[in-house]
Formats: C-alpha cells, sequence, structure tokens
C-alpha cells in the first residue's frame, strides 16, 4: 500500500522543511507551496509529514 503526501495549503507557512528532507527528492517548490512532482518516486516514508511545523502534510492513499 502506497501513501502520498497530501497538503493543506490553508496550514502551509512555504517553509520548505519538507522539500529539503525528502529522500528521493519527489517534492519541490512550486511558487511559494510544496509539490508532489513525482509521485511514482515517493517512498512513502513519511519525513516530510513529521518535519513540518506547521502540520501541514499527512499521508494518504491516492
Amino acid at each position: 500500500m502506497i501513501e502520498l503526501p497530501l497538503l493543506d495549503k490553508t496550514r502551509c507557512s512555504s517553509c520548505t522543511d519538507c522539500v529539503a528532507v525528502c529522500p528521493t527528492n519527489c517534492l519541490t517548490m512550486w511558487g511559494a507551496t510544496p509539490f508532489l512532482e513525482r509521485p511514482l518516486d515517493c517512498i512513502s516514508c513519511g519525513l516530510c509529514v513529521l518535519v513540518c511545523p506547521s502540520a501541514a502534510l499527512s499521508l494518504t492513499e491516492p
């Protein structure tokens, strides 16, 4: 079962912590918003969710 990060844009502070911690570099910034550029490369590790200071990310099944 693969889970992908889901962003709540209303909570995101555009800090880029999630992009910096992604081990597969599948997250990127699209303007001021994190974007899952390569969802097939996501390994569902949850690091992006753990480092998000505003709890704007969660893992969910696509």
